[in-house]
């Protein structure tokens, strides 16, 4: 296959790519994997949080479907020794979809994987994504009228991101100024200010917390604590009378303390800041019975949650270095 039918839009190769896009964005997955084996190629897509394969191809159409999204992604077709990323803006079912592109070189080629962004036409309200949840519905409601650090921890793919999107669209207003920093912004939000991270310039999570301190904010958003200064940036934040929220790797509520504790952020810093852990994930529905779809996260899944919220017992016990659970009050 010649080259030059990668950049056209009515080639066979970029009919097949658009056909790939559109089948992922209507069955609402979450990410699409374009991966190159020994005498194979295999697109799988992540749906409810699981990998189905769509189909195994020849690795004759690996390198030109490969090159097609690398077009769409203005990234270098010719450099395949060197992992890339980009992102593809592209119309399907007349809405504008947005794909976070990145490219790996493996053994027998690349693998690249596409992150859906925007593949929901509306956000869910809080009433409905926490619908038998009403203290923890409640509290984040009213949370812009107080300062502290609220933690969002869960698998990936739990739908995180849904539920802080959610929130900010219920706390937001003309009268408080929320600032975001992510990589990257999944939904574009009217009356909020998002930033971009972007790592290869210098642009890091804890450069944009510095920023936003000289902003003014009521409401921070960090789309994820992954260091000991930004760690500390944002807890600093939460006790200098912002409301901060962010995403942190954890298995559960509980498990968020000794992560923090791990990046190395202060025990006293800790307890002054945290108010409140939120651990989100999916449980599949019993198909055998007439169950409720809780929260329109997915088709087969819903989300559940587990808070913590801090109170002065469990503020003493992270001071002293006190058994944890033994306070815990979710």
């Amino acid at each position: 296959m010649r080259d030059s039918v990668i950049f056209q839009k009515d080639s066979p190769i970029a009919r097949f790519v658009d056909k790939t896009l559109g089948e992922a964005v209507d069955l609402h997955a979450s990410d699409i994997h374009f991966e190159t084996f020994d005498g194979k190629f295999v697109i799988r897509y992540r749906i409810d949080g699981d990998l189905v394969t769509l189909e195994n191809y020849t690795e004759e159409i690996a390198k030109p479907t490969l090159s097609r999204l690398k077009v769409l992604a203005n990234l270098n077709i010719s450099e395949t020794r060197l992992p890339q990323d980009g992102s593809i803006l592209h119309l399907i079912n007349g809405k504008e979809i947005e794909f976070r592109v990145s490219c790996l070189p493996t053994q027998y080629g690349e693998s690249v994987v596409l992150r859906i962004l925007n593949n929901y036409a509306d956000i869910f309200a809080l009433d409905n994504l926490m619908h038998d949840y009403d203290e923890l519905r409640n509290f984040l409601k009213n949370i812009t009228h107080q300062s502290g650090l609220t933690l969002f921890v869960g698998p990936t793919g739990c739908g995180k991101s849904t539920t802080l999107y959610s929130l900010l669209r219920e706390i937001k207003n003309d009268e408080i100024n929320i600032l975001t920093c992510e990589e990257p912004v999944e939904q574009r939000m009217d009356g909020i200010s998002q930033s971009n991270i972007n790592i290869t310039i210098g642009f890091s999570f804890s450069c944009a917390l510095r920023a936003f301190l000289r902003h003014d904010p009521d409401v921070i958003f960090v789309g994820e604590i992954r260091d000991k200064e930004t760690a500390e940036l944002a807890i600093r934040a939460a006790i200098t009378g912002h409301c901060v929220l962010a995403t942190l790797h954890a298995n559960d509520a509980i498990g968020a303390i000794p992560r923090l504790l791990d990046l190395g952020v202060d025990r006293a810093l800790i307890a002054e800041a945290l108010r409140c852990v939120v651990c989100q994930w999916l449980e599949k529905l019993d198909q055998s019975l007439d169950q409720p779809i809780l929260s329109p996260i997915n088709f087969k899944r819903f989300a559940k949650f587990d808070a913590l919220f801090i109170d002065g017992a469990m503020r003493d016990a992270i001071k002293l270095n006190k058994p944890i659970i033994s306070v815990t009050n979710a």
